[in-house]
């Protein structure tokens, strides 16, 4: 399928690894110019040196918490290709697995911080510049399943998931009368640097992980997003595609 998204405008935050990283690479392979945005200038010097390789791609060093980063990281994009048409809100922090009695003021502002004020800044951002132009861009923002069901020990990030879930849905209404189409992907387990250590090798099923019985892989998530940006969702807004393998269909087994 043509997904029109040849000499599109995207950026995607967190773009130098993991999903971010996959997805740059399936936009850059449908033809798009692709932004990729990371906290590491290291990680985004490797990442440029892969990507390049497939067709046009810029990086810029982005925090997106800090609300100057993002409104330069728009207007550097804007500036270099003409315009933007695809914003993939990706960056993310992991969660550091404690109880919620044990979580300090600092850690929960810093995942909140990352998840949710970034996705606002990149949603408000991208929305604003696609408002000037009168572009129909798309939006695409990252979830997961731990923003619908909840996991052991995560408090801050199950809660700055489900925010961008509710923030999805706002923004899409706000966005629709100019032609903006915002959309919300929930992964699963994906196996990636971030996931490394709680995640077996590849190949080996594992038991209660969904009908699927294994971990998604970046590129399976990626083409998810990629579906979500372009003109094919058309009839599509303030929805949450959850790509997990069917590990939230498959009941817990009981052991008497």
């Amino acid at each position: 399928m043509d997904l029109g998204l040849a000499d599109k405008v995207a950026i995607v935050t967190g773009g130098s690894r993991g999903i971010g990283r996959a997805t740059a690479a399936a936009l850059l392979h449908e033809g798009a110019r692709v932004m990729i945005a990371s906290r590491r200038p290291e990680s985004v010097t490797a990442a440029l040196r892969e990507l390049a390789a497939i067709g046009d791609v810029r990086g810029r060093v982005c925090d997106v918490a800090v609300e100057s980063h993002v409104t330069e990281l728009v207007a550097e994009t804007v500036s270099l290709f003409g315009g933007l048409d695809v914003m993939v809100a990706n960056a993310g922090i992991a969660d550091p697995y404690k109880s919620v009695l044990d979580t300090g003021v600092d850690e929960w502002d810093r995942m909140l911080a990352v998840h949710l004020r970034g996705t606002f800044l990149c949603g408000r951002e991208a929305g604003r510049a696609m408002r000037a132009s009168g572009t129909p861009g798309r939006i695409v923002t990252l979830s997961s399943t731990s923003g619908i069901e909840c996991e052991p020990q995560a408090a801050s990030y199950n809660a700055a998931k489900a925010g961008i879930i509710g923030l999805t849905r706002s923004l899409a209404i706000d966005l629709a009368p100019f032609g903006i189409r915002v959309n919300s992907v929930a992964p699963g387990w994906i196996e990636s640097d971030m996931t490394a250590g709680d995640l077996p090798p590849r190949g080996v099923a594992i038991e209660g992980l969904g009908a699927l019985t294994r971990a998604g892989r970046p590129e399976e998530v990626a083409a998810a997003i990629a579906f979500l940006a372009s003109s094919a969702c058309d009839f599509m807004t303030g929805a949450t595609l959850v790509v997990d393998g069917g590990q939230m269909i498959v009941a817990p087994k009981m052991r008497w």
